[in-house]
């Protein structure tokens, strides 16, 4: 009786000195300002930032402060937070204010905390919460912008003087979450609780399983160790026990992402994932918010996105052997999947003028993925000395494509080449805006005259990745180079019109062949350039009709087929359902006799598997 009269002393003399009663306060933030990453301009300008608090667990609780993190003071100045039903009207290239709330303050060097002079009561709208400041050129902030390490939706939009002068811009993509801290009070906060806040949608193939995420989000006092969770799909339900490593502390709107397998479903079609917490660290969910939806799209046939990255390169380019190593490093780490093409100017490998590229190609050396995004073939997006090609040809195979692509070759004689193209399409369409480019590669070249001499413009250069040592050690000019990638023949700069008709049909092969003749595969000195036809290799290119970006691709060695590899995996227990043949030129072949057929099989799962067969 005596402690709780103390601790009710304490709370009363807070208050009349203007503080708050520190046993109501709630914490909410969406990430670890402890680990902090900064953004923003180096020189004087005006800054505007926001997140959106919209998590329905916070109605009703009130908004007492806020809490903003600096990295530095020194140069900082204007400082207002503020709370607003909207983001706030930018006029004149000025934010004008806040309809809720606006609370002057001095930033100081880590937590500045302001109290506003009139708590806030969330309500079922949310609420923007943000604050404004100027950076004088002279501030060793620099990058004045804390973020957290974690990235969630709404969790970042800008506005500043000088670089974003005319809207707000939502930078949840580009960077994480703002490092904004919130401190409330509620009459009804429960010690374990947590909420689903995000399921993913996801793209699969029926008859074989699936998994999709999604986040946990504290809105206990206790924080979450562990959940128990249950999920239904197509009418499979199930339940699964999970520990949270680190566990998630008290502080509501930290939140960890996690991964939920689903069973197989066998018929096409979009599908409810519901995911709900049951349990939060063994205890019954006290959560008003325990479950989340998403959407499961499945496909008999899923295709599979290979982002392609076209270099633009020659020999006498002192800064191309960056390019040189970054397909190598590339195609040693993802050997199956990766797809280069090396177009080569001005030495023995070139077979085209700049003019005949498919990119327009601004300077050596040069590289794009799909035709759509520039960048370095080595050191990706980065301005630093690192291997970031990885992480942008990641990012672009996730982008999701609209028909599989497999490719059939065989030599029809010793020097003539054919090559079959079968785009499988997912849905069936009306239309096709597509078309397929037909490119023959070539490994394995060398020469040992000058004009195969690399040039070097890395000797005695220091800070790169090992990989980059057979430069950096090395002279001017690196001689007895082994060039792989190289383009020595295709069908043209763009698709070959007519290779693919409309309208489509779901899960049934369009085929089209060509066919290159290896002794008219020159240089433009005229000279032959193959030297190994054990090291050709044909790619084939759905290009969007459109646009002339690359919508999917993928690549075979010379006299080998993709066809047998994309047979369509299928549930242990799951028989033939019917059979179809077609043509090499997609049509149906109802009675089929002698000859090279595809065979389209459909088992009892839905899966589809195709094949070529003879007859």
């Amino acid at each position: 009786m005596r402690q709780t009269l103390i601790s009710a002393l304490v709370a009363l003399l807070s208050l009349a000195a203007g503080g708050r009663a520190a046993a109501t306060d709630i914490l909410y933030s969406r990430g670890d300002s402890a680990t902090v990453m900064g953004t923003g301009a180096t020189k004087a300008e005006t800054y505007d930032v926001a997140q959106l608090l919209n998590d329905k667990a916070l109605v009703g609780m009130k908004i007492h402060a806020l809490r903003i993190t600096f990295p530095y003071a020194n140069g900082l100045s204007e400082g207002k937070a503020w709370l607003s039903t909207q983001l706030p009207t930018i006029k004149s290239q000025k934010m004008q204010a806040p309809d809720i709330a606006l609370q002057e303050f001095t930033p100081q060097k880590g937590y500045t905390e302001v109290v506003l002079a009139e708590p806030y009561t969330i309500t079922e709208a949310g609420l923007y919460i943000g604050y404004s400041f100027r950076m004088e050129a002279s501030s060793p902030a620099r990058k004045p912008v804390v973020m957290t390490k974690q990235t969630s939706e709404n969790g970042f939009f800008l506005h500043s003087s000088q670089v974003y002068r005319t809207a707000w811009h939502d930078m949840t993509s580009e960077y994480k979450d703002l490092a904004l801290q919130v401190v409330l009070s509620g009459d009804e906060v429960h010690e374990v609780a947590a909420g689903v806040n995000t399921v993913r949608n996801i793209e699969g193939r029926t008859g074989v399983a699936t998994s999709t995420t999604f986040d946990v989000i504290n809105h206990g006092t206790q924080g979450v160790r562990s959940i128990d969770y249950t999920y239904e799909i197509a009418g499979q339900t199930g339940s699964r026990h999970l520990n949270i490593s680190p566990a998630l502390p008290g502080i509501f709107g930290r939140s960890a992402t996690c991964t939920v397998q689903l069973p197989p479903v066998a018929e096409k079609g979009s599908y409810t994932i519901n995911i709900t917490i049951t349990k939060v660290n063994g205890q019954d969910n006290q959560d008003l918010t325990p479950s989340g939806q998403g959407t499961a799209i499945l496909y008999h046939t899923l295709p599979q996105h290979r982002a392609v990255l076209e270099e633009y390169t020659g020999t006498w380019c002192g800064y191309c052997p960056r390019g040189f190593v970054g397909l190598e490093e590339m195609n040693r780490l993802h050997p199956t999947d990766f797809i280069g093409i090396s177009y080569h100017n001005r030495d023995p490998m070139e077979i085209m003028s700049s003019g005949q590229f498919p990119n327009d190609v601004p300077g050596f050396p040069s590289a794009f993925i799909d035709r759509n995004v520039s960048t370095d073939a080595f050191s990706g997006n980065s301005s630093e000395k690192v291997f970031g090609i990885e992480a942008v040809w990641k990012k672009a195979c996730t982008v999701s494509a609209p028909a599989e692509v497999d490719i059939a070759t065989t030599w029809t004689e010793d020097s003539i080449l054919k090559a079959t193209s079968l785009i499988t399409f997912p849905i069936s369409r009306d239309d096709c805006p597509y078309e397929v480019c037909f490119i023959l590669l070539s490994d394995g070249l060398t020469g040992t005259d000058s004009r195969w001499q690399q040039a070097n413009n890395y000797r005695g250069d220091t800070g790169w990745p090992a990989s980059m040592n057979q430069f950096t050690q090395g002279g001017s000019y690196v001689s007895g180079l082994t060039y792989n990638f190289v383009i020595i023949a295709r069908s043209g700069k763009g698709g070959i019109e007519g290779s693919l008709s409309a309208p489509v049909e779901a899960d049934v092969p369009q085929t089209y062949d060509y066919s290159f003749d290896i002794r008219q595969a020159v240089n433009t000195s005229g000279e032959l350039i193959v030297q190994d036809k054990s090291q050709l290799s044909v790619v084939v290119l759905l290009l969007d009709k459109a646009t002339g970006r690359i919508a999917n691709a993928n690549k075979v060695r010379c006299g080998q087929s993709t066809v047998d590899a994309v047979d369509r995996p299928a549930s242990s227990n799951a028989g033939i359902h019917s059979v179809r043949y077609f043509d090499l030129q997609g049509r149906p072949a109802a009675q089929p006799r002698k000859g090279i057929f595809l065979k389209a099989e459909t088992l009892t799962d839905g899966t589809v598997r195709t094949r070529r067969v003879k007859m």
